[in-house]
């Protein structure tokens, strides 16, 4: 007889050997339900907390931690918290929507198809150095005023000029998330997570900027290098699988860029650069955020529209509405993202967890107890997403904690820092992240497996330069 058709063949039994992470949703969900199982396993807590006048914000009381009584999330708690995490995530939701439905409009008009075809021409042949530009720019933008959710216009239109480059939606999103995290991270001026954290450590404002600066350069000279060895893989892929469907894709998609850049177009455009201008200025001088950034995309939505379709309002809320429910994807996991710390509230375990963390660190040598704070850091940024936020419940407990340990505030302030922003990257909780891969149409998986590395790569830089601001007494204290 022959072999029996029970049996599996190789083919089979590597994929089932094969690790799978989930996709994005169920991974999300599964999340949640796994930190409302814990809400039942570890001990509720809190920290005391004061308003403090000076800094007109609301501090945690280091030493003051203890026990409450449990607090378990029930069944019906643990539904309700997808409505109640979309709620949450309700203005970065509106802004997604109304983002997607302005580009929408200028994506039909085609003029950034053909501009990016003139720009692909330029950098022909040099297409890692326009990488290499837009990453630092980026960087200089998160390092400065602490640029991140203003990101998110920008996604659309790197991802697009990835594509025309030949590469894929990942370079594309790299180009923008990546680049502004090297500097965030490091947050040599960023006020959002090193100048809150100085802050409450009582120390000068912004301080201590060469090491951070330092800590920023490294981090994207590392993120450069490894977006384009990426992009090498990517194109050896492509040739060694260059079979009649990835060159029927490689045709359309340098076709999709073979657009005339007419009069018109060039209108269009140049609303588009002026609105990017506006944006800058309004974030740096004004401090815009969700409310005015969407006013002044929707403006620009409306007036390419009069431009593109010579004031057919029909047609330009067609194209609108069509750009916004393109979002739905990217809204949703926003509010799964949100679902697990309404779950990690209601059980009251966040300041447990933060508390557990604190204690080892107590118990290292300053080098090791540096390396501890960024790691715990990177930890405690899967349930609080937020600088400013983790800010306030971390660094009162860190900043008494490298008193006793020998570790200077400083350090401990870009230990918060890195952990904070670095490990953004892996974390599903975090919006801006959920929100770039939800306007991209790729999935947390997909990022996932190019992130990682990185991460692990920027780690080893950290713990480099963490160890060196121990060695030095890196102060001013």
């Amino acid at each position: 007889m022959g072999r029996s058709s029970k049996e599996p063949q190789a083919g089979t039994l590597n994929q089932k050997r094969k690790f799978h992470i989930p996709n994005t949703p169920v991974l999300l969900l599964g999340i949640t339900l796994l930190v409302a199982i814990l809400t039942y396993i570890v001990p509720a807590g809190e920290f005391q907390r004061e308003f403090n006048e000076a800094q007109n914000r609301t501090l945690v009381v280091a030493g003051t931690y203890q026990y409450v009584e449990q607090n378990p999330v029930s069944v019906g708690k643990l539904f309700s918290s997808v409505f109640e995490g979309l709620m949450n995530a309700s203005d970065l939701i509106a802004f997604v929507f109304v983002v997607g439905g302005a580009f929408a409009i200028i994506q039909n008009s085609g003029a950034i198809n053909a501009g990016l075809g003139r720009l692909i021409k330029r950098f022909s042949g040099r297409e890692y150095v326009l990488i290499a530009i837009v990453m630092a720019a980026f960087s200089i933008g998160g390092a400065t005023f602490g640029m991140a959710e203003e990101t998110l216009p920008f996604v659309a239109i790197l991802v697009m000029t990835s594509l025309a480059m030949g590469f894929d939606k990942v370079v594309g999103v790299a180009m923008v998330l990546i680049g502004v995290y090297c500097g965030y991270s490091a947050g040599p001026l960023n006020p959002f997570n090193t100048g809150v954290a100085q802050k409450i450590c009582e120390l000068p404002l912004f301080s201590g900027l060469g090491l951070r600066l330092a800590l920023m350069g490294g981090s994207l000279v590392i993120a450069v290098h490894h977006t384009i060895r990426y992009c090498q893989k990517l194109k050896k892929q492509e040739q060694e699988a260059l079979d009649d469907d990835t060159k029927q894709r490689l045709k359309e998609q340098e076709e999709a860029f073979r657009i005339e850049l007419t009069p018109q177009r060039k209108i269009i455009l140049a609303i588009l650069a002026a609105t990017i201008c506006i944006l800058i200025f309004g974030v740096m001088k004004y401090g815009w955020y969700f409310s005015e950034i969407s006013a002044l995309f929707f403006a620009m939505g409306l007036l390419v529209g009069i431009v593109q379709h010579r004031g057919n309002f029909e047609k330009i809320a067609d194209e609108f509405m069509q750009g916004a429910a393109g979002m739905a994807m990217a809204a949703l996991l926003m509010g799964l993202s949100r679902a697990i710390l309404v779950v990690a509230e209601e059980g009251q375990i966040m300041d447990t967890v933060v508390y557990a963390m604190a204690i080892p660190l107590s118990k290292l040598n300053s080098v090791f107890a540096a390396w501890g704070m960024y790691l715990a850091q990177g930890f405690i940024n899967f349930l609080i997403p937020s600088s400013s936020g983790q800010a306030v419940v971390v660094m009162p407990i860190m900043s008494a904690l490298s008193d006793l340990i020998g570790v200077t505030r400083q350090t401990a302030v870009m230990a918060f820092a890195a952990g904070d922003g670095y490990w953004n990257m892996i974390t599903p909780t975090h919006s801006v992240v959920m929100a770039s891969l939800g306007l991209a149409g790729l999935s947390f998986n997909r990022w996932f497996r190019f992130a990682l590395p990185l991460v692990i790569k920027w780690s080893i830089w950290i713990c480099i330069i963490l160890a060196a601001a121990v060695l030095t007494g890196w102060g001013p204290f």
